[in-house]
């Protein structure tokens, strides 16, 4: 079985991957708080650990359970339906609408399971019981608190000690609080907002204990890998870890990975900067494989910079992959030759060998798979072998998956992102590229620039080699 290295933010080092039971790898992402339409940035982890999804189905023969829950309680939640004059239960289930059809755009695969933590009060309350029971928590004024300097190793993923946590943290002083550091775990609703009826009072859970609950439902107490974004890691992660100690005496998942924030222009996206740029706006513009392509173009643990000229950068790079499968006529050959071609990959290729599914399993490496790609397109523009042609698309197509690109069909993704070729066929290029060649041996060097900059302008790039004159179709 190939080998999975991950870099996990407990023990601030790579490891290799070993799961509980390797019958059932389980893994739990932080899902959307849905108040409002998602931004770009929340796209981020979404598409990052689907491809973690993908790599651990793969390894795993699909024997993998992938979790990830819905806040649809939350303080902003009742802001906004308030605002909106509208109820909760409406506004929530509007912004998942729009969630799942802006990630399906994105080619997000479906998770294994999608709890919303409404659905999940009688969980939490059980679990802040058992958190009471123990010593951990405790009521006071309807409330009830989790004593943080109970755990002996609070702060273990953060790498932070409780004095710290103090003195650089806003945290919230209460006069019913035992110790400023104390998070609630449970509060009482004011009038007009959400309440559970409770033995503390009639009121609504706080954030954290939402994942904790879910995530033991169906997962267990203990688990392989729990994922989200950095800005996550304390207190959110910190307190899930608390919780779990307290509730279950173990710790919640063996692995815990990150994924680095996202910037716009180089600048945080802020209100105050005018910046947020919503994942809907930018599907209007761009097909959701572009926004992908740029959202895998850097290393899942660093910051990336989300400009116009990444995504003129992701347009032509999938211009240049889909003008391989075009040049191959890659969707017929791979209907009409399926076993043809699965027995080609097994004896060229090497039966499980796989350069980008390696580079995924060295820490999730995605631009170094992504580079991979283009070492295979590379060789479809230089070959004229049919046979070889057919075996390099497939192969291109078989690895662009683990990525989730190259789902479309080559005509129909230049019709709708420009760099349409429809209009001229591989056998006119070639005879335009034939009669530049002409007029390159007799001198006529103004000819052959003029021919040259005609075939640019219908989006296609030509490259002279000792073996001859390819060529490969490119965005703008």
């Amino acid at each position: 079985m190939r080998k999975i290295q991950l870099y996990n933010s407990l023990s601030n080092s790579i490891e290799d991957f070993k799961p509980i039971d390797p019958e059932n790898v389980r893994m739990y992402a932080c899902g959307p708080t849905v108040y409002a339409s998602p931004h770009i940035g929340n796209a981020r982890p979404i598409v990052v650990f689907d491809v973690l999804f993908r790599v651990l189905k793969k390894i795993h023969d699909g024997k993998v359970t992938f979790v990830r829950n819905i806040t649809d309680i939350d303080d902003k939640i009742n802001k906004k339906a308030r605002e909106l004059e509208i109820s909760i239960r409406e506004l929530t289930n509007e912004v998942i609408a729009e969630f799942h059809s802006n990630i399906s755009k994105l080619n997000v695969c479906p998770v294994t399971r999608e709890p919303r933590a409404t659905d999940h009060i009688s969980d939490m309350l059980d679990i802040i019981q058992k958190l009471i029971d123990n010593g951990y928590a405790y009521e006071a004024e309807g409330h009830v608190l989790f004593r943080v300097k109970k755990l002996a190793n609070y702060g273990m993923l953060s790498k932070r000690n409780i004095d710290e946590m103090i003195a650089g943290s806003r945290v919230e002083v209460a006069p019913y609080k035992e110790d400023p550091m104390d998070f609630v775990l449970w509060k009482p609703s004011e009038e007009g907002v959400p309440a559970w009826e409770s033995k503390y009072s009639a009121g609504r859970p706080g954030w954290h204990i939402e994942c904790s609950a879910m995530s033991s439902k169906y997962l267990g107490k203990q688990f392989d890998i729990h994922c989200g974004g950095q800005d996550l890691m304390f207190p959110h992660h910190e307190n899930e870890i608390a919780q779990n100690y307290g509730a279950f005496g173990c710790l919640m998942a063996n692995y815990w990975l990150h994924n680095g924030m996202l910037l716009i222009d180089g600048q945080k996206m802020s209100k105050s900067l005018g910046n947020i740029i919503s994942l809907d706006d930018v599907l209007k513009r761009y097909d959701g494989e572009i926004i992908r392509y740029v959202l895998l173009s850097s290393h899942y643990q660093k910051t990336l910079n989300w400009t116009e000229q990444a995504v003129h950068q992701a347009k032509q790079a999938l211009n240049c992959l889909y003008g391989a499968l075009k040049k191959a006529d890659c969707e017929v050959l791979i209907q009409q030759n399926k076993q043809d071609s699965d027995e080609s990959i097994r004896q060229n290729h090497g039966d499980g060998e796989s350069v980008v599914l390696d580079a995924l399993c060295t820490n999730l490496n995605t631009p170094l798979a992504l580079t991979a790609l283009h070492e295979i397109a590379d060789k479809i523009y230089k070959t004229e072998d049919r046979a070889e042609i057919r075996t390099l698309c497939a192969v291109l197509k078989q690895e662009a998956d683990f990525l989730g690109l190259l789902n479309k069909n080559p005509d129909a993704w230049f019709k709708q992102n420009g760099a349409d070729t429809a209009t001229v066929s591989d056998d006119e290029i070639e005879k335009m590229i034939s009669e530049r060649a002409e007029a390159k041996s007799r001198k006529d060097f103004k000819t052959a620039d003029e021919i040259r900059q005609k075939l640019l302008d219908m989006h296609i790039q030509i490259e002279d080699t000792k073996s001859g004159t390819t060529w490969r179709i490119v965005s703008d």
